[in-house]
């Protein structure tokens, strides 16, 4: 693994995706930014990742059917992906991906952050 991981954020509230985003960079983490599903998964294209985290509920392209269509996509070679949420709803991530409650506080999200990427 590279000696700083690229992780690509996406959440459709700009704060939140540059708030997550600005405390990966302080960890020398590579951080790549999307404001939704559609551009998330354009950038997941683009770009080798090593995580992604990514929120459950935005529009045009939900976090869940974005994570189905890389799966579909790259299969063994999706990187992990961490869901957030407000709402609890680990039953329908099930085997995409780990689940974290929003809010949470920045040293859970960097606990989770550095667990998924070993």
């Amino acid at each position: 693994m590279s000696k700083h991981p690229h992780i690509l954020v996406v959440d459709d509230e700009d704060a939140i995706a540059n708030m997550i985003a600005e405390a990966l960079r302080d960890e020398d983490y590579t951080v790549l930014t999307a404001y939704d599903g559609r551009q998330g998964l354009e950038l997941a294209r683009q770009h080798t990742l090593d995580l992604i985290l990514t929120d459950v509920m935005m529009p045009y392209l939900d976090g869940l059917k974005m994570a189905e269509l890389l799966l579909q996509e790259f299969g063994a070679k999706t990187p992990p992906i961490i869901f957030m949420s407000a709402v609890d709803c680990r039953n329908q991530i099930q085997s995409l991906g780990t689940f974290l409650f929003k809010p949470f506080t920045l040293e859970t999200l960097l606990d989770v952050v550095e667990s998924q990427l070993g």
